[in-house]
């Protein structure tokens, strides 16, 4: 027995044009499209909404850690805590429920500066928080946020009783303000 493979022929129709071809599934009306182009990276498409903000990024940082700007929409999702807010006698702060004032050794009054401690830890994962959407802050942001540090330590210092109390707490926010200043600057003062 012989096989032979032949083509299957399409039927023929008696003399009228032939159909159009219809597509395989029907158009979906009320699509959104996507704008962006079919090789754009799902991190570029949630830029554009969670984008950092344009403009001056020290003072947009110092209006997140003074709760003059609400947490981005999404921080507690990503960062994994909500930020609360603290009245202290210089202002309003926002602060990370988790953080510390991380001290190697845990020489010095770590504790006492524990407030602007979490302030300054806020602002960092502020800076973590738009580096992992894809828009890191610029530079200014982090020096605003170790600026605020330096600030809220040496107010906690001057607002001591005694002079030598003042004198000590003094010095310990000069070192400390300056430890950080100077990892920031070696880390060039991106994200953590």
């Amino acid at each position: 027995m012989i096989i032979r493979n032949t083509p299957v022929r399409p039927p023929q129709t008696s003399g009228t044009a032939s159909a159009p071809a219809r597509p395989a599934t029907p158009p979906v009306r009320n699509q959104v499209k996507d704008s962006f182009s079919a090789g754009t990276a799902a991190t570029q498409r949630t830029a554009a909404v969670t984008a950092a903000p344009p403009g001056d990024h020290g003072k947009l940082m110092n209006e997140y850690l003074t709760g003059a700007r609400p947490p981005p929409a999404d921080f507690e999702q990503v960062m994994g805590y909500k930020p609360y807010a603290i009245q202290t006698p210089h202002g309003q702060r926002m602060q990370d429920p988790h953080g510390y004032a991380s001290v190697p050794g845990k020489i010095g009054p770590d504790k006492e500066f524990d407030k602007a401690a979490k302030t300054h830890d806020y602002g960092y994962d502020l800076l973590r928080y738009y580096d992992r959407k894809g828009t890191p802050l610029k530079p200014e942001a982090r020096k605003a946020a170790d600026a605020m540090f330096r600030k809220d330590m040496f107010d906690y210092a001057n607002d001591q009783k005694g002079a030598m109390d003042r004198f000590k707490f003094r010095a310990w926010a000069q070192v400390y303000a300056t430890a950080v200043e100077l990892n920031s600057v070696r880390q060039g003062n991106g994200p953590p």
